[in-house]
């Protein structure tokens, strides 16, 4: 049986989940200006050019923006809280909404050095895209956990 989120694979998406497949960190990339994006769009959102292929990325950036989930949103995130959602900031340019993992909630900070970590999901469906402290750029002060 095919998961709901994969359900919603369309032309514009199904790269994103096959590259997830494969544990590849991918997104769209125009190859008239050079520049990337995310959402996936079937033109630039920078230039308006049509000649958008789907490359792997770094899989880094740094934390831009984030909130700590005390209140699980249902029971299903009840043994999680509290929770780390955040915005990163890709050194490719765009910036992605994410769960980050292995860092304490109050060692937490914006600007920190993050990396990928594609994560398969539970009961058959897709693979998640989480980010996690870089250890190789990481400062000390921030508190990993594992």
């Amino acid at each position: 049986m095919t998961h709901p989120m994969m359900a919603l694979a369309d032309s514009l998406t199904a790269p994103w989940w096959s590259h997830l497949e494969r544990a590849e960190f991918a997104m769209p990339r125009c190859t008239d200006c050079g520049r990337w994006h995310f959402h996936p769009q079937p033109r630039c959102p920078h230039c308006g050019g049509a000649s958008v292929v789907w490359q792997q990325a770094s899989g880094r950036g740094a934390l831009y923006s984030y909130t700590l989930v005390h209140r699980a949103p249902s029971p299903a995130f009840a043994a999680d809280v509290p929770y780390t959602i955040g915005i990163v900031a890709t050194e490719e340019g765009p910036h992605l909404m994410t769960r980050l993992i292995g860092i304490a909630p109050d060692a937490v900070r914006v600007g920190l050095a993050v990396r990928v970590r594609i994560q398969p999901m539970i009961a058959e469906g897709p693979p998640l895209v989480l980010f996690e402290p870089d250890p190789d750029r990481a400062s000390d002060s921030a508190r990993t956990i594992d």
